[in-house]
């Protein structure tokens, strides 16, 4: 037997990981199964050219137990192996390349979203260290002799001579105490179908014996090896292979979603990037989902080369897509890929594309074929959709084809397409060239509010109710946001009803003559209005006779941002500049002649005044805004019932 030291820098890399540093232990066996299975690839490659290399009864695979009298878990493949000169090169070595940077990392690793660091700098091996007191490996390279390596890491490491006859590795964990949960075979056989179920060798594990040990006492039983993953992945199978129970299942267990999904895609891409992938969209609302917090981890598994990289791959999925799971499988990335290489990643954002634009596809030929279920996952689903506008330009008229709305006609959803087949055609005049011209155009009409109630109830639906023509109504609160910078559909406007002046039919030049002659003769209410209200509030008092039954009613001028992005702006935190609004008067309205008449009286009345302030009120009650003197409208409320008792 023969003492070694190990280098300053290995040395280091394990006091870090033995010291739980780095947080995330389980790991340990996933880089060992993919060590062995490295090895095993090796072999293979090597009896192509050598007929004599392989045995006539040998058969590759990876072997996982434990024993816990003995406290170890041992890991046994019949790969390439090691020879002495190879245990002290890979074992009691780590690359010099890149080491600081990794124990740099390795310091502020704290959670489990760093466990990607191992690979990443080849350490695979050492994280064994995390769970063991002590580790021996026992190697035979092909006509070479046999040797075993053994550490506990603080004294270095011994190599002893071995009379091992075959090519064969074998791992030894002697487990610390802290890391007893390991040693029980459920645990290993989880995370053998976390991490390694689709390695390409088969990985045995003795079958599992549920009796009691008093049971196995009185009847012993020989337990055989039985194979634990499942070796072939589901998204490498043929479709054709593959029945829609199974991809109802195999959902299932990578989303504990317990429903049928909405639709499922299996895609196998062969072009400046490859990758193989089974993308699935929900259609009920998933418990153990949580969508309302965009820093959650999110995004479907990431595999390379049959080995489980990343549990949430976000660099994958746009976030306004967090609901989607899946699964994505790849060889045009090195095993060792690290979250930081991930985020500036070409390959990546290749994939990333391609795959949001299926999705979108898949949507869209959802909601063609099957709209009861598309309805239900919109209904869940379609606000975290929306978000899209903070991110995405490139493809917001394809996601606008997959987006729903409430409108007035209906209590159910509608999609942009569908409206545009409800609106009728509007000539309107331009001028092109010098020369004036006739088109006709559509326009998807909206409106903001807090809820369909506040919407339904607004004046400015009035006109819209009477000539049966629709309105979206939009009630998210990021719905503000979208309207600004989403503000054309196939060459459509979108068009607020309360922040445009909007006439769906033309005036008669006899009815343009009464409403000017109108606004004459009351020029003193308009002017007192404005007085009365104050100017800081009040851009501009107008006549509107398209109001329904209401007397009067705010409208944003478009040039400003309507009430309740102001609200979510303040929510935020934000400064919002004081915005002036217009208020409409409804001139039909026989408020409006008892007006006069009690100006007629009295230029100064007070009574008047009253009203003028009791309108206002009234208005921006009407768009559900907040009073700035609720007491004053109490007061003026009392006032006026006294009035009418009188």
């Amino acid at each position: 037997m023969t003492k070694h030291n190990f280098e300053a820098e290995t040395w280091r890399v394990l006091e870090l990981l033995t010291h739980s540093i780095y947080s995330n232990k389980e790991i340990f066996l996933r880089e060992l199964i993919s060590n062995s299975s490295d090895a095993i690839d090796k072999a293979r490659i090597k009896s192509l050219t050598d007929s004599n290399y392989l045995n006539k009864w040998e058969k590759f695979g990876i072997k996982v137990e434990s024993d816990k009298k003995a406290w170890t878990i041992t890991i046994t493949d019949n790969g390439i192996g090691m020879s002495e000169d190879n245990m002290i090169k890979n074992l009691g070595t780590i690359a010099k390349s890149g080491t600081k940077e990794f124990i740099d990392k390795l310091k502020k690793a704290k959670d489990e979203t760093e466990n990607n660091l191992i690979g990443q700098f080849w350490v695979g091996f050492y994280s064994a260290f995390m769970i063991a007191d002590k580790i021996e490996v026992e190697s035979k390279e092909k006509w070479k002799k046999a040797a075993k390596w053994i550490s506990d890491w603080k004294t270095g490491y011994d190599i002893a001579d071995s009379d091992k006859k075959e090519r064969w590795t074998t791992i030894t964990i002697y487990v610390n105490k802290e890391s007893k949960e390991f040693l029980e075979d459920w645990k290993l056989k989880e995370l053998v179908k976390k991490y390694s179920n689709y390695v390409w060798v088969p990985i045995m594990m003795l079958e599992y014996d549920s009796r009691t040990d008093d049971e196995k006492k009185k009847e012993p039983k020989e337990m055989w090896f039985e194979q634990v993953n499942e070796t072939k992945p589901i998204w490498k199978k043929n479709k054709s292979e593959i029945k829609k129970e199974e991809y109802k299942t195999f959902y299932q267990s990578i989303s504990s979603d317990w429903n049928e999904p909405l639709f499922s895609m299996h895609n196998n891409v062969e072009w400046m990037v490859s990758y193989k992938s089974i993308l699935f969209a929900p259609k009920e609302v998933n418990m153990y989902q949580n969508l309302s917090d965009p820093n959650v981890e999110y995004g479907p598994k990431l595999y390379v080369n049959n080995v489980l990289i990343l549990e949430h791959a976000k660099e994958l999925m746009p976030i306004w897509l967090r609901f989607i799971s899946g699964v994505i499988e790849t060889s045009d990335l090195p095993l060792n890929i690290s979250r930081e290489m991930l985020q500036d990643n070409a390959t990546l954002d290749k994939i990333k594309k391609g795959l949001t634009k299926k999705v979108i596809s898949e949507l869209k030929k959802t909601f063609k074929n099957n709209k009861e279920d598309y309805l239900k996952f919109w209904t869940n689903y379609g606000k975290v959709i929306k978000e899209w506008i903070h991110y995405e330009t490139d493809l917001k008229d394809s996601i606008a084809e997959i987006s729903l709305f409430k409108w007035i006609n209906n209590s159910d959803y509608i999609s942009l397409d569908e409206y545009l087949e409800t609106v009728p055609e509007k000539e309107n005049e331009i001028e092109k060239d010098g020369k004036k011209e006739k088109i006709k155009e559509k326009t998807i009409y909206y409106i903001i509010a807090k809820s369909e109630s506040e919407a339904l109830a607004s004046p400015y639906m009035a006109q819209f109710k009477e000539k049966n023509i629709d309105v979206l109504i939009l009630t998210d609160h990021i719905d503000s946001f979208l309207v600004q910078w989403f503000n054309e559909y196939k060459w459509s406007k979108l068009l607020s009803i309360t922040a445009n002046d909007i006439e769906l039919e033309k005036k008669s030049e006899e009815e343009k003559k009464k409403e000017e002659e109108k606004i004459k003769d009351f020029k003193w209410l308009l002017d007192l209005t404005k007085s009365t209200i104050w100017e800081e509030k009040i851009e501009s008092v107008i006549f509107n006779d398209k109001l329904g039954d209401a007397f009067w009613a705010l409208k944003t001028p478009s040039t400003w941002v309507d009430p309740q992005m102001e609200k979510m702006m303040k929510a935020m935190g934000q400064d919002v500049p004081v915005q002036k609004r217009i208020l409409e008067l409804n001139p039909k309205n026989s408020l409006i002649d008892s007006m006069k008449s009690e100006f007629d009286k009295d230029i100064k009345s007070e009574k008047l005044q009253d009203i003028i302030k009791y309108a206002y009120n009234q208005a921006i009650l009407l768009e559900w805004g907040e009073l700035e003197n609720p007491a004053e409208f109490i007061w003026l409320t009392n006032k006026f019932a006294s009035w009418y008792i009188k």
